[in-house]
């Protein structure tokens, strides 16, 4: 518990520095689980800060299991991410609500977000996550591709393809939109 208490004070501070500038993100997830055949959605609000080449945010989620049926799940994430150059390395602490259980987890964040023409990117990574209790079965290893392009200085959108293995066999669509203030 004093993990979840200290997650939500340091989320606390990244949303009062992403509400004095920096960026909020809205993400929409189409997914499918490759194991139970469900088609599950996923709705997400991200506000972040960058500091230099490094990257603070806080990202807060809802999900349902199956389109229009099923429980509905709710994660919270404070995040930190360093460039080094088009590399990223990044760590996140989560806290994960179902309707029958709530864990902490972890997860790292390797990649390379490259320009492609003018205002676009290019963004090829993969996540490790897992729960501290390795008993709530969350391990998973995740690849990822996306296309990002800037509609204008401050407003860009990108869609993501993504494969998990592990605990979580899914196949994923992001659709993000960012401002950034």
């Amino acid at each position: 518990m004093k993990l979840v208490k200290a997650v939500m004070l340091v989320g606390l501070m990244a949303v009062g520095s992403a509400m004095a500038g920096e960026y909020a993100s809205l993400e929409y997830y189409d997914e499918h689980n490759r194991t139970t055949k469900a088609d599950n959605i996923k709705e997400a609000l991200v506000v972040g800060t960058k500091v230099g080449s490094t990257d603070y945010s806080l990202k807060m989620e809802n999900s349902q299991a199956e389109f229009g049926n099923g429980s509905i799940s709710q994660g919270l994430e404070l995040r930190v991410k360093q460039s080094f150059g088009p590399m990223y390395l990044g760590g996140r602490l989560g806290e994960r609500v179902t309707s029958t259980t709530h864990f902490s987890h972890y997860a790292v964040d390797l990649g390379i977000k490259v320009p492609m023409v003018s205002t676009s990117y290019l963004d090829i990574g993969g996540r490790y996550r897992n729960a501290f209790d390795t008993s709530n079965e969350y391990q998973t290893t995740r690849a990822h591709v996306a296309v990002g392009y800037g509609l204008t200085k401050q407003d860009t959108v990108a869609v993501r393809w993504s494969r998990s293995w592990g605990d979580d066999e899914k196949d994923s669509w992001r659709l993000q939109y960012t401002r950034s203030f």
